[in-house]
């Protein structure tokens, strides 16, 4: 998927007090639990979900026999989040999102971004994220991670947003983890192999730091150009990133400082893909000769899937 510049969670609409806010059909989400996590946590560095519409159409068409299960335990319903009147009705059941000023990573000024900078946001994302996941009490990922997914706020605050893709990593999800969305370049590449896991964004958002120091998107920038940049930040700050792009996922979680809240991992090990019940597995001396870098149906793989 190209990258896109799409400020806050979904079109603009005005509370009937005014208030400006966004608004996402709860067609579009993957994992509607994730809303409800949006709802109670408080984070800087995260979009508040202030509730949902009406489950009345703009045309009139009653739809409370729509139900959408929001908990994190499958058993409840989207009913318990505040209802949010607001102009325009939207079309379709929807949730309400506060309004975030600021602008995409992506439309930062280069000349004011430095590593001390990046840092800084690049910790602001994770603290996001490991909130997110100790209110489950489960992994998540974003699973959707780039520049025009930051935005800086005014008080010069890294926040992330577009959380339609992104999903609890126990199997409950209503979308099946098969089905997947990513954006070229940024996506890391165990997605490709049908894992979704929290240290998948690691390597996201360190793609998409270099991706915006360079003024490059990332589908587009070489691996000599990516360890030519990584010189240009500090000494341990460019560890964290190095870590954050290894090819072996659980290597990426020692990008985390040992202060800072730390997210749920899976259970599993993150490095092997996991199998279904049915599944044969191969011989325990089977061993693939290829690694992530070099593998040619990994590389097939990632074209098909990008056009």
């Amino acid at each position: 998927m190209a990258e896109k510049s799409e400020m806050n969670e979904g079109y603009p609409a005005y509370t009937y007090d005014r208030r400006r806010i966004a608004v996402k059909s709860l067609d579009e989400w993957t994992d509607l639990r994730m809303a409800e996590l949006l709802y109670h946590v408080r984070s800087p560095y995260l979009p508040r979900c202030l509730g949902r519409t009406s489950h009345e159409r703009g045309d009139g068409t009653d739809h409370r026999a729509v139900r959408t299960r929001l908990d994190l335990d499958g058993h409840q319903e989207c009913e318990r989040l505040p209802l949010i009147e607001c102009h325009p009705v939207p079309t379709t059941p929807s949730l309400v999102f506060e309004w975030v000023e600021g602008k995409t990573m992506r439309e930062i000024d280069r000349q004011a971004l430095s590593s001390t900078v990046a840092e800084q946001w690049f910790d602001d994302i994770l603290d996001g994220l490991s909130w997110l996941s100790q209110r489950a009490n489960k992994p998540i990922a974003h699973l959707d991670i780039s520049p025009s997914n930051i935005v800086i706020t005014n008080a010069g605050d890294a926040l992330l947003i577009d959380f339609s893709d992104s999903r609890v990593l126990d199997g409950y999800a209503r979308t099946p983890s098969t089905s997947r969305v990513f954006k070229e370049g940024y996506a890391a590449p165990e997605i490709f192999l049908g894992d979704l896991l929290p240290e998948s964004d690691l390597y996201s958002l360190a793609m998409s730091i270099i991706s915006v120091w360079r003024n490059e998107p990332a589908a587009s920038m070489s691996q000599h150009s990516i360890r030519t940049t990584l010189k240009k930040f500090a000494p341990s700050f460019a560890d964290r990133l190095r870590c954050s792009l290894s090819e072996d996922p659980v290597a990426r979680r020692a990008a985390l400082r040992h202060h800072m809240l730390m997210p749920i991992w899976v259970e599993d090990q993150p490095s092997r893909v996991r199998r279904d019940e049915n599944e044969k597995s191969t011989e325990e001396g089977d061993v693939c000769p290829y690694s992530f870098s070099t593998c040619p149906f990994l590389e097939v793989a990632y074209i098909l899937c990008s056009e």
